[in-house]
């Protein structure tokens, strides 16, 4: 991977983004508004919801906050930012389930036209008008085939969104492989990102560091990676549960997961079953449930059940404690990352940088390139044999404290870290 990709600088040009709003400001001398729009129900964009207010706040913008977990959402705002809250406001969202199937465009007319009315309830609640949107993820709000124009009528704001799927833009598997969709070419009407290319799209926000470029050559516009970013604060004290799995674990290397959005289970559960029993501990965090569950998922599951090791802990229940995670992962002592089905940075890839542990994850996903790029750990292919003599190697060098090399994890953290959410921010407001 060339290494320009990912550190090349984005000039910022001091110009604002709508001269309209800017001429608006300068008469009102009120605050620039940024609705954040989170239509899912899941622990990335709770924690993603929580990172951007903070750097908006220190942008000194307003934010509107618009999530299924705006009541979680709006009690840790009240906590934590009590002095700024005349600047925070939570409404509800209904969820937007993941689905595979293509809605209609009356569907997402549907959509539009009820978000539309919940922004103006906002807006008359707040007493202030919503000066920038942004979709998170944008794919529940764009469609192929839809009419840019019926976009712009509907919700006439200048916006932004996060593109979660890129796929289309390249195979990280096959480095060689031909996109999906042709490069530097316009999008067309049928393109799944043919909306993007509306001119009240100001930019595109991806996590994909290594695919960023292509989508930049079709969107013919500001394109920008955004961190990662997570929370790392710790309980204030040692939880139970921590001590706990410190006991069972009598001395042995501890590998965890956790499991954050109904991740595949099976490999990590495969080695459980087959990894030498006095040589690691094996504990699982999360909700296990049986419709995400996939047939190798229960297969490897039962195959672990049947074999009566002791070198293994389930905690099966779905952990909401950012704190608690935290935890876990600091307890750790080599995180496994598990293969995700939107092959997106894994939610605790960040925190495993930031508590110093290696990480383990398949090469064929987002999660195994940035372990390579960044030289986090160890990335392996689906043959379980690699996954084991990934184990062996970084148990050779316990204490990994002491004889792993930290300075990449740290330097990965500090690319997820707040400033840089600032700064990506500061590049996405401004042109």
């Amino acid at each position: 991977m060339h290494t320009e990709m990912i550190y090349t600088p984005i000039i910022v040009q001091k110009k604002p983004i709508l001269l309209n709003n800017l001429n608006r400001h300068l008469q009102t001398m009120d605050v620039f508004c940024v609705g954040l729009v989170f239509s899912r129900d899941q622990f990335r964009y709770q924690s993603y919801a929580r990172q951007y207010v903070e750097a908006l706040l220190r942008l000194q913008k307003q934010v509107a906050i618009f999530s299924p977990n705006w009541i979680e959402l709006n009690q840790y705002f009240q906590i934590n930012f009590r002095d700024q809250s005349k600047r925070i406001h939570c409404f509800a969202l209904s969820e937007i389930a993941y689905s595979s199937k293509k809605i209609s465009s009356i569907a997402l007319i549907s959509r539009h036209i009820q978000l539309r009315r919940t922004l103006k309830n906002a807006e008359r609640r707040m007493g202030n008008q919503i000066d920038f949107l942004f979709f998170a993820p944008v794919e529940d709000w764009i469609i192929p085939a839809f009419p840019i124009n019926w976009l712009n009528r509907i919700l006439p704001y200048a916006w932004s969104g996060l593109l979660t799927n890129m796929e289309a833009y390249g195979d990280l598997s096959h480095a060689g492989a031909k996109p999906v969709l042709p490069l530097h070419v316009d999008p067309n009407f049928k393109d799944p990102d043919y909306l993007l290319s509306s001119t009240n799209c100001l930019a595109v926000c991806t996590l994909d560091r290594f695919r960023s470029e292509q989508l930049k050559s079709r969107v013919y516009k500001k394109t920008i990676v955004m961190p990662d970013v997570s929370d790392y604060d710790l309980p204030k004290k040692t939880p139970v549960l921590i001590e706990q799995i410190k006991k069972m674990a009598q001395g042995r290397m501890i590998v965890g997961t956790i499991l954050l959005d109904h991740e595949s289970i099976e490999h990590f559960a495969y080695l459980a079953t087959v990894a030498a029993q006095e040589h690691y501990f094996f504990v699982c965090a999360g909700e296990l449930s049986k419709e995400y569950l996939s047939e190798q998922d229960k297969k490897s599951l039962n195959n672990l059940l049947n074999a009566g090791r002791d070198n293994n802990y389930f905690i099966l229940h779905n952990i909401d404690d950012y704190e608690q995670i935290n935890a876990l992962v600091q307890a750790f002592d080599v995180c496994y990352v598990n293969a995700g089905k939107d092959n997106l940075p894994h939610g605790i890839l960040s925190k495993a940088a930031y508590f110093n542990k290696p990480v383990i994850g398949l090469k064929s996903q987002m999660n195994g390139k940035l372990i390579a790029s960044f030289k986090l750990g160890i990335a392996v292919s689906k043959d379980p044999n690699e996954s084991i003599q990934a184990l062996h190697t970084l148990r050779l060098q316990m204490p990994l404290s002491q004889n792993f090399n930290s300075a990449p994890l740290k330097n990965y953290a500090l690319l997820q870290n707040q400033l840089h959410v600032k700064e990506a921010w500061e590049m996405l407001l401004w042109m």
